[in-house]
């Protein structure tokens, strides 16, 4: 929470070196117009909601009144923005303060997040490794201490992979929870809005706001019951690393008396293997959706986003109504398999690359972007929400995602919040 008189040391805090690629621009007269409303209310022990006076990053792919939208591009941008996107316009009225455009991967179409345009989003843990992507200012914002809250967009893991790659919290809701309307679009049948913060309560908050619920600050949010299921995790590409962290995650949640069952989940490995055999259905939405707006042969177009859309031959009507037919089969296993159980899955099979092993190397990014987003992408396809959640939130990817069947996103946001408490040693059992 900022107070007006923080308002000049966070101006010269976002116009240094480091920190000035977090943002593509600043709503500098909103902010300050809003942080003085917020210290008026607050000095009257007035509150409009939990996150009255907190700020918030908007990823910049999203609607801010008087701005032009970019998506993180040179050669694509709206006319100034009359209005806010619907879901700004709610936090604005629950009190968040919208800071300005967040930094993003061109597009939204990339899970390393780096930008050629408007410089790399530090990593707030690692400034040598990629923050992520496509989200990668907003996260930057949360992990190096500008913002509480970050409002983001995940179609196949933009929120949750620069979550884990920088120790906070990420949520990809069921789709249709929020409203799109004055979001650029990607992929439109795996596009949602994802909140953003350091902590699960944070989420929680932040996910109230943007539907329009505008709790108390002494909410008590509630607790439901919950028990996990840990999925065959073979041939999935995880690292030693990180299924050592998994491995160990799930003993200190069983030791606190959190009940966890193992399956196959046999949706979840069909969904990778599809993907392989049959292709991405992101990239092929993604590839018609960018060239109805943007000549990928400009050369103002960053060369790796134009790669990857490129590598992606045109679909045939046929592929993509055979994807999303298999999509819903699977979807529907899912749910059987789960039996109203949440999926416990590491976030990232891998350690986030170093900037300087991919930011030169064609091959080298858009293998690392896959891998980044091998995981995600299969919770995505199978509309699980799902919430990412450090295990350590020191070490970039030791992070684990909770996934439930589609709109029980509240049930998923109550087991995190009891996961967390007992991550962090703050609670014996769930």
């Amino acid at each position: 929470m900022v107070v007006f008189g923080d308002l000049a040391g966070l101006w010269k805090k976002l116009g240094t070196e480091e920190f000035r690629s977090i943002f593509i621009g600043l709503n500098r007269a909103q902010v300050e117009e809003l942080v003085k409303a917020a210290d008026a209310r607050r000095a009257a022990g007035q509150s409009l909601s939990a996150i009255d006076g907190q700020l918030v990053a908007i990823k910049g792919n999203i609607a801010l009144k008087g701005r032009e939208t970019t998506a993180g591009s040179l050669v694509y941008s709206t006319e100034v923005e009359e209005e806010n996107a619907p879901v700004v316009q709610r936090v604005i009225e629950a009190g968040g303060i919208p800071i300005g455009p967040a930094n993003m991967t061109e597009f939204a179409f990339s899970g390393i997040g780096l930008n050629p345009h408007y410089g790399n989003s530090p990593n707030g843990l690692d400034r040598a490794l990629v923050p992520g992507g496509s989200s990668s200012g907003s996260a930057s914002a949360i992990a190096n201490g500008i913002c509480d809250l970050a409002i983001g967009t995940d179609t196949s893991g933009s929120t949750r992979v620069p979550a884990a790659f920088q120790g906070i919290c990420g949520f990809r809701a069921t789709m249709g929870r929020y409203p799109m309307e004055g979001v650029v679009p990607l992929g439109a049948s795996l596009d949602v809005l994802g909140p953003m913060a350091r902590t699960v309560e944070g989420i929680s908050l932040l996910d109230a706001a943007m539907l329009g619920k505008k709790l108390p600050e002494n909410a008590a949010l509630r607790n439901i019951p919950f028990r996990l299921v840990v999925p065959n995790l073979e041939g999935l590409g995880i690292s030693a690393e990180i299924f050592e962290m998994f491995e160990e995650c799930i003993y200190v949640l069983d030791a606190a008396g959190v009940e966890i069952r193992r399956s196959d989940l046999s949706a979840v490995l069909k969904t990778h293997q599809l993907f392989s055999e049959h292709g991405i259905l992101v990239s092929l939405e993604a590839r018609d959706q960018v060239s109805q707006f943007v000549d990928l042969s400009d050369p103002k177009v960053d060369p790796q986003i134009r790669r990857r859309l490129e590598r992606t031959l045109p679909a045939t009507s046929k592929q993509i109504a055979y994807l999303r037919r298999e999509r819903a089969v699977l979807q529907s296993e899912i749910e059987v398999q789960l039996n109203g159980d949440l999926m416990l899955m590491p976030t990232v099979p891998a350690t986030p690359p170093l900037i300087s092993d991919v930011s030169e190397d064609g091959d080298a990014f858009q293998n690392a972007s896959a891998q980044a987003l091998r995981l995600t992408m299969i919770t995505a396809f199978l509309n699980l929400p799902s919430l990412a959640l450090p295990v350590d939130p020191t070490k970039p990817s030791y992070s684990v995602s909770i996934c439930g069947d589609a709109v029980q996103d509240e049930r998923v946001l109550s087991a995190g919040r009891a996961v967390e408490r007992i991550l962090r040693g703050t609670a014996q059992t769930a």
